[in-house]
């Protein structure tokens, strides 16, 4: 009976630890490493595309996982490159002020990017913006 039992429990013991490895997986944080531009020039009725790269990015595809953050402006649900090391967004002309208040023009400035997963948020990146000429 001892060696059928020893002979059970050395039989479970890889499959209890595989499975145990398996669930216990953790997403590393995301990491922002470059801004492609870094310093971005805003006019009337144009958009600047920036492209955010890194490592660590949410991959998922039927519901991206990746919050970006520039200054006060925040996006959700923005996809990533396949292999999670690249994020493309297009910068408005305006950000939304909260509230009832209308969207405001960009100032000239340095701005705080951020990424958001569900595993932290990642370093922390300054984008230049240059606040072009307004239209009355």
């Amino acid at each position: 009976m001892k060696r059928a039992l020893l002979f059970a429990m050395v039989l479970a013991a890889p499959a209890c630890a595989s499975a145990r490895s398996s669930r216990s997986t953790v997403t590393a944080r995301p990491r922002l490493t470059a801004l492609a531009p870094s310093e971005v020039q805003l006019s009337a009725a144009s958009n600047a595309e920036i492209e955010l790269r890194g490592r660590n990015f949410s991959t998922r595809t039927d519901a991206p996982a990746n919050t970006v953050r520039i200054g006060a402006l925040e996006l959700r649900a923005v996809p990533s490159s396949a292999n999670g090391t690249v994020i493309r967004v297009t910068l408005p002309e305006t950000v939304p002020s909260g509230g009832e208040a209308p969207p405001a023009r960009w100032m000239s400035g340095r701005y705080a990017v951020t990424v958001t997963t569900t595993a932290g948020t990642s370093d922390t990146l300054l984008l230049t913006i240059a606040a072009g000429p307004r239209n009355p």
